[in-house]
């Protein structure tokens, strides 16, 4: 019985936190719809958000290419997405 008014109170306290929009600043970001998702081949993101306003060259190994979009910029590993960030208003 307490385990379960416990997880009560747990997922009361998440629900309410949600609604509010407090998150972290590194939590803040458009929605996942809104740029492209881990694993996602540059084709794939070619063909959903266009030609990017920037391409920045692969760098290191392994090797991590950067495309620039208005609002955000996708970060890949060979030819897959390993990050997408949102830029700053």
């Amino acid at each position: 019985m307490k385990t379960w008014l416990l997880a009560g109170i747990f997922l009361t306290s998440i629900s309410t936190f949600a609604a509010t929009g407090n998150l972290a600043i590194g939590e803040q970001s458009q929605n996942s719809y809104d740029k492209p998702r881990s694993g996602q081949s540059m084709n794939t993101v070619r063909e959903n958000f266009g030609t990017p306003i920037r391409e920045i060259p692969a760098v290191g190994e392994p090797p991590i290419t950067r495309w620039v979009y208005n609002g955000f910029t996708v970060y890949f590993e060979h030819d897959r997405v390993i990050h997408a960030v949102a830029h700053r208003s």
